[in-house]
């Protein structure tokens, strides 16, 4: 087999709701009975790659896109047990996603008044109509508008993807604590839909919310110590740490009042999200024993790399001033968090020995460093 070739991004830019086109990683799996599965075969023994870092896998449907899978190459690495090497598709997605089977969930977005649209913060609400669009062309309005919709729309889907936690910690008979600030964490999410699709409404012009969220599917599993574990790695402890970093430093740049305003709102609350999840894992790992703590080693190693090497976003980059960070501070702000923020958080836990009967959780005794990251990698 030949090398892999160098991971990268192709294909026309996608009309489903993403940001960009559809871009690449490198991963590598040992074999399976003596040989490397052709791509559509690969999925299922390619361990711990649910889309990490806020990632959806990409859509290989309509004309022109990229499959999300290409392989076997051969690895680079002559002496890697891990031989076979594929490229996998991925394309950015804001929030913790709803994944079904390894697929975002999202509801269709729509036109037309719509509650998801409106918020009953006051202070928000006031600057929000305090803010001048005339200056900007109607193009650019139309996709600050989309952009908003689709931040609002994962947002949305986050809602979900909270109560499915929630279910599955009182099928494990987690403690309260972790159930109580799983639905507040939900509640936060209502939030953030509303204050993005908001956004995007004004610069949409008319309202702009979502639809029902298809959810066939959603609940299987829930029950699985591992499943939620491994699951939780990458869609928080990984992917809301990241999320909260990057909100954090888009509310900075950001000039207008209401969107500084919302972006350091949900700066602030995916903080508190990624303490809850890198909690849950820690007691996960308490009770699951060595085994867990093992394939949780594992994932976060898979999701630190596929985060630190994803290539910068495609897409078009505007001025930081309306809330997003441009493609190539986003890949920088990445690899830094991972170096100086998750990496080290990751190797705390994992070398951390809980005894049987030290398995409660305690608000004080999270990871309070991720809370204090983003302030520290945006300065």
């Amino acid at each position: 087999m030949d090398p892999y070739p160098d991971p990268t991004c192709v294909g026309p830019v996608h009309d489903g709701g993403y940001e960009g086109q559809c871009c690449y990683q490198v991963h590598c799996a040992a074999p399976v009975d003596g040989a490397c599965p052709a791509a559509a075969e690969a999925a299922p023994h390619l361990d711990g790659l649910p889309p990490g870092s806020g990632s959806c896998m990409c859509d290989a449907d309509g004309e022109g896109g990229a499959e999300s899978i290409q392989g076997p190459y051969a690895n680079r690495a002559a002496s890697d047990p891990a031989s076979c090497c594929y490229l996998v598709g991925h394309i950015s997605c804001e929030g913790r996603p709803l994944l079904v089977r390894g697929e975002p969930r999202l509801a269709p977005l729509t036109r037309g008044p719509s509650a998801w649209s409106q918020t009953d913060l006051r202070r928000f609400e006031r600057a929000l109509a305090d803010i001048d669009l005339r200056a900007l062309p109607p193009a650019t309005r139309r996709e600050l508008a989309r952009r908003w919709a689709e931040r609002g729309r994962n947002e949305h889907a986050s809602v979900a993807s909270f109560g499915r936690f929630a279910l599955g910690l009182m099928a494990l008979g987690a403690p309260p604590q972790l159930l109580e600030a799983a639905h507040r964490a939900a509640v936060d999410e209502v939030r953030h839909a509303r204050i993005a699709l908001a956004i995007a409404s004004l610069y949409a012009g008319e309202p702009v919310g979502v639809g029902p969220l298809p959810l066939r599917g959603a609940l299987d599993d829930t029950g699985s110590l591992e499943e939620l574990t491994l699951a939780t790695v990458v869609e928080g402890c990984v992917g809301e740490t990241l999320s909260a970093i990057e909100a954090e430093v888009a509310a900075q740049a950001a000039e207008a009042p209401a969107v500084r305003m919302a972006l350091q709102a949900i700066a602030r609350d995916e903080a508190r999200h990624a303490e809850l999840a890198w909690a849950f894992v820690r007691w996960a790992v308490a009770v699951g024993g060595a085994g867990l703590r093992e394939r949780v080693a594992a994932t976060f190693a898979r999701a630190l790399d596929q985060a630190r090497s994803a290539p910068a976003p495609a897409g078009a980059d505007f001025p930081s001033t309306h809330g997003f960070v441009p493609p190539a501070e986003l890949h920088l702000l990445r690899q830094q968090a991972v170096t100086d923020v998750l990496r080290p958080a990751a190797a705390a836990l994992v070398a951390s020995h809980v005894s049987s009967t030290d398995r409660e959780f305690s608000s004080e005794r999270g990871h309070a460093l991720l809370s204090g990251g983003a302030t520290y990698l945006s300065t």
